[in-house]
C-alpha cells in the first residue's frame, strides 16, 4: 500500500469507527471514488483491506452477529488473561495510576469518552505483555467491537467502572488469581450486555 492509499485507509477507517457511515448504508467504489475525491483502484485495495479486519462486509458497515461476537470475545479472553499476569509482574505505579486516570475520564458524563476511555483500559492491560503480535491481533478484534458497541448497543454497562476500580485494586495488591477472575467476570458480563442488543 503506497503513501496515499495508507493515508485513504487511515481516514475511511477512521470515518467508520467515528460514524460517518450509517449501517444500511451502501458503501459502493463509485460512491466512495467520489466522495473521497479519488480513483476507484485505491478505494478497491482499501475496501479488501477494511474487509480482512472485518470493518466492511458485503459492501456494507459489518456489524458482527452473535456467532462472531462470541468468538471475539473468545480470543479477547484468551490475550486478556494472559496479559494481566504479565501487568502483575511488570506494572509500576505509574501504569496503576494510568489505568486509575482512565476510570475517571470514563465517569465524566460523555458516552464517546466513556468508550475510548474504556478501550484504551484494556489495551493498557494488554501493553504489559510487549508483544507486537499480540497486541496487534488484540487490536484488530477490539476495533470491531467497538464499532459493534458504537453502532448497535449505543451505552456502557451498569458497574463497569466499577468492575475496573476492582480489576486495578487487585493488580496493585499483585494478586493473579483474583485479578484474572475478575477480569474474566467482567468480559462475560460485557458479552452478555452485548448479545442482548443483538436480540
Amino acid at each position: 500500500m503506497d503513501k496515499s492509499t495508507n493515508s485513504l485507509y487511515h481516514q475511511m477507517r477512521d470515518d467508520i469507527l467515528n460514524g460517518v457511515f450509517k449501517e444500511q448504508e451502501k458503501l459502493t467504489e463509485a460512491k466512495l471514488a467520489s466522495q473521497y475525491n479519488v480513483s476507484r483502484t485505491p478505494i478497491r485495495e482499501v475496501i479488501r483491506q477494511l474487509e480482512f479486519e472485518y470493518l466492511i462486509k458485503d459492501n456494507y458497515i459489518n456489524i458482527p452477529d452473535k456467532e462472531q461476537i462470541r468468538n471475539l470475545f473468545e480470543m479477547r479472553k484468551l490475550i486478556e488473561a494472559h496479559s494481566i499476569k504479565k501487568a502483575i509482574l511488570l506494572f509500576q505505579k505509574s501504569d496503576i495510576d494510568e489505568m486509575k486516570g482512565l476510570i475517571k475520564i470514563a465517569r465524566e458524563d460523555n458516552f464517546e469518552k466513556t468508550m475510548i476511555a474504556n478501550q484504551q483500559f484494556h489495551e493498557k492491560i494488554v501493553s504489559a505483555t510487549k508483544n507486537p503480535y499480540l497486541t496487534s491481533t488484540y487490536d484488530q478484534l477490539n476495533t470491531v467491537i467497538y464499532l459493534f458497541r458504537k453502532m448497535v448497543v449505543e451505552k456502557e454497562r451498569p458497574m463497569l467502572l466499577d468492575e475496573h476500580e476492582e480489576i486495578v485494586k487487585a493488580i496493585e495488591d499483585r494478586d493473579e488469581i483474583l485479578a484474572v477472575q475478575l477480569l474474566m467476570e467482567h468480559l462475560d458480563k460485557d458479552l452478555e450486555f452485548g448479545l442482548y442488543y443483538l436480540g
